[in-house]
């Protein structure tokens, strides 16, 4: 698997780096203000929609300037992994995304071909990672999932209720529940770390295991990365119980890891 290039803020609050960005005309959108203040994190939106769309609503003047009239985000990405930037990032520009969780709240929308029950594509998956691997190292928020407004993270518009709009937003579908991946793609950006996932065959220790990679690995990696990349960031099912074995005096730690489980081993 290709882990994504890391992104970077400019100097004019713009989102530069290796990935395919595009700045919305004019820049910022007229619909949003400036005045933000501390950041929480990053906000999950889904278009009911695609993005040529989403940038013709989000640049519709709002009657009389009233955000409740109009809407935007700091970012679209399309299903191909494409990404527009609606406004700067630490000019304290404000997006009129989620009501009262606008100023605290970076937002990014995600296109779904007008049906939320479509999963995002892999290539909104790595995107998505990079935008919040670098929202967040840029305003200090941390790599994590939230479904609290008063939590900082990656949440979702429908965490917020009734003041941040009442919408279900990114669901009823798969959508929210693919922060987590999210998450974990991020701070696999974030370490520089590439690699894949392996199923064991039951006759090799870790040890072995990272012996063969190339560059050679230490069995700490392997074990981080696996919890890194696994749902929630946590051990699940065959690997936690080896781990736990280990722990007990059950199995030991030199031994052939048992066959078929799945570790993420870098390369």
């Amino acid at each position: 698997m290709t882990v994504p290039g890391k992104l970077q803020v400019s100097h004019d609050g713009k989102i530069t780096g290796p990935a395919r960005i595009s700045y919305n005309d004019p820049f910022p959108t007229k619909n949003g203000k400036f005045g933000s203040g501390e950041i929480m994190g990053v906000v999950m939106h889904t278009m009911v929609g695609d993005l040529p769309g989403t940038i013709s609503l989000f640049n519709n003047p709002a009657p009389g300037g009233d955000p409740r009239k109009a809407t935007s985000a700091h970012f679209g990405i399309a299903q191909d992994g494409s990404i527009h930037q609606f406004g700067p990032i630490g000019k304290g520009w404000i997006a009129w995304a989620q009501v009262e969780g606008n100023d605290a709240w970076y937002s990014i929308e995600h296109a779904d071909h007008a049906n939320t029950e479509n999963a995002l594509t892999q290539a909104q998956v790595d995107a998505s990672a990079q935008l919040v691997e670098v929202l967040s190292r840029f305003a200090g928020f941390p790599l994590q999932v939230t479904n609290q407004t008063g939590v900082p993270g990656y949440g979702t518009h429908v965490m917020g209720g009734a003041s941040w709009g009442g919408h279900t937003c990114p669901g009823p579908g798969p959508r929210a529940g693919q922060r987590a991946a999210i998450i974990a793609l991020a701070k696999q950006i974030r370490a520089g770390l590439t690699g894949d996932w392996h199923t064991t065959g039951g006759r090799d220790s870790l040890a072995e295991l990272c012996a063969r990679q190339r560059p050679p690995c230490k069995p700490s990696t392997v074990l981080r990365m696996t919890a890194q990349q696994s749902p929630d960031g946590v051990f699940q099912g065959p690997v936690a119980s080896w781990l736990n074995d280990i722990f007990a005096g059950k199995a030991t730690a030199a031994g052939p890891v048992p066959e078929g489980l799945r570790l993420y081993l870098p390369g």
